[in-house]
């Protein structure tokens, strides 16, 4: 920690430093000294009218085009990561004609929407764009990232830190990923122009629903999310429960942001099996802080491992008709948009138990291991399909309100899986790939070229270049 920066916030608690070094049996002054460790707090919003706020409105990369792009990385730590990345390389090395001019796919990308270890691709590139290229793969795909995060969380120095109950080892993660790989940015840095809209998805403990960093969650926190660092909100993302302690978000004061009609008018006539009415719900408890003055952040993954549930379909999201998605489309836009695509990078595994294998009585930890394995299988599967069909139904939404004659919006969804690997051994081997941040050099470059692989295969994503070779004649 910076100790002039710690000086100028923070007063009381370098006092309470000095004298805490005095009686503290252990003694050493770099205990003592980490025993200041504060976490990050969300800050309160700002008035109505000069916040800056993240959302499409204000962040949205691109011009009116033909094209809509949307990509969706899940988690499994450093696989997922990769996976990820090898994605984004297909795409910048996929070269389409757009408007007469040879155009990267990857400048095509309008929003990427992550969980868990594909939040950290997602986070990097909304930050440095192309830099992603020259830098991150030795900055965290190829890094023993667990084996450092376990060293600092095991230096004695920090022991102190995360002792407190207003400071845990998450708290801890995050700050020194703030230092060594996110270079201290917060989301009023994020998604500058030309670069997509990210979307970084936790899990709310406390509702029992996803949530989504972008200013429109942050409303009902009467928070100003332009403030908080990325690597705060990536470390939420990937806060696997029991390895990584609970996120903690402010749930402040009334302010007019949190009120928005479509949570009462849901709340009154909606069916209570729909989503909205369960999102409303949960959203309606934060409106009294004396009650939940905390909320409590875990991976992603417990409710949304391919991070589509907080995309831009979100009731949270939404300002009115749902046909703008999130703002993400003027009225020019819907008027343009033809070819859309939707990629959703599954880094899964469905590796074979070793109990299963030889026939034995599977213990507690496997037990719980394999339940849960089995619950986000079905999870990943209703999800993507549920996504799907959001988009088909947009699709004919927007298609609906286009006069007779006009162009029509065509959705290609693709999901990338590794049961998509037709050779039995190739599959096996990815399916073997550990859910660690720590994986051999040649199993990121296997991660990295799979990718480019399984897209090449699909073809959904061969029908979206026809059409848009078709469209540039």
């Amino acid at each position: 920690m910076n100790t002039a920066h710690l000086r100028a916030s923070h007063p009381a608690s370098v006092h309470w430093c000095r004298r805490c070094a005095g009686w503290l049996l252990l003694g050493a002054a770099l205990l003592g000294i980490a025993g200041c460790a504060t976490r990050v707090w969300n800050t309160r919003i700002k008035p109505v009218g000069v916040e800056d706020r993240y959302e499409f409105r204000t962040r949205f990369p691109h011009l009116p085009r033909d094209t809509f792009v949307v990509l969706a990385f899940s988690g499994g730590g450093t696989r997922a990561a990769a996976f990820s990345y090898g994605v984004l390389e297909k795409l910048r090395d996929t070269v389409v004609t757009v408007d007469g001019q040879p155009t990267r796919l990857l400048d095509l990308v309008d929003v990427i929407t992550s969980v868990s270890g594909g939040s950290y691709t997602a986070a990097y590139y909304g930050l440095f764009g192309d830099r992603i290229f020259d830098d991150y793969p030795a900055r965290f795909l190829y890094r023993n990232w667990q084996g450092e995060l376990l060293d600092l969380l095991l230096h004695p120095g920090h022991l102190l830190s995360i002792a407190s109950s207003h400071y845990n080892r998450s708290d801890l993660a995050a700050a020194y990923l703030n230092r060594t790989l996110f270079d201290g940015k917060t989301f009023a840095d994020m998604s500058p122009a030309g670069l997509p809209m990210i979307i970084i998805n936790a899990s709310d403990l406390n509702n029992s629903t996803t949530f989504s960093f972008i200013q429109q969650q942050f409303d009902f926190l009467c928070s100003d999310l332009s403030t908080y660092p990325v690597a705060d909100a990536v470390v939420a993302s990937a806060a696997v429960p029991g390895p990584f302690a609970p996120m903690a978000l402010r749930n402040y004061a009334d302010c007019p942001q949190r009120h928005q009609p479509w949570v009462a008018q849901s709340l009154a006539h909606d069916d209570r099996l729909s989503r909205r009415y369960a999102v409303a719900l949960a959203l309606s408890r934060y409106d009294d802080p004396r009650k939940m003055p905390i909320l409590r952040l875990v991976d992603g993954g417990v409710t949304d491992n391919l991070g589509v549930r907080g995309s831009m379909m979100s009731p949270v999201a939404q300002y009115g008709d749902v046909s703008d998605m999130a703002g993400a489309f003027t009225p020019g836009q819907l008027r343009r948009v033809r070819n859309v695509l939707v990629i959703v990078a599954n880094a899964q595994v469905y590796a074979p138990y070793a109990w299963s294998e030889n026939g034995r009585e599977p213990g507690l930890i496997d037990t719980l291991s394999a339940s849960f394995d089995a619950a986000l299988g079905i999870l990943n599967n209703e999800t993507a399909a549920l996504a799907k069909r959001g988009f088909l139904k947009w699709a004919q939404h927007v298609n609906a309100m286009r006069p007779p004659g006009a162009p029509k919006v065509d959705v290609n969804f693709v999901v990338l899986t590794f049961n998509q690997i037709t050779d039995p051994a190739e599959r096996q081997r990815f399916n073997a790939m550990p859910t660690t941040f720590h994986l051999q050099p040649a199993q990121v470059d296997a991660l990295r070229a799979l990718a480019g692989q399984l897209l090449d295969e699909s073809p959904e994503f061969r029908s979206f270049l026809r059409d848009l070779q078709n469209d540039g004649k």
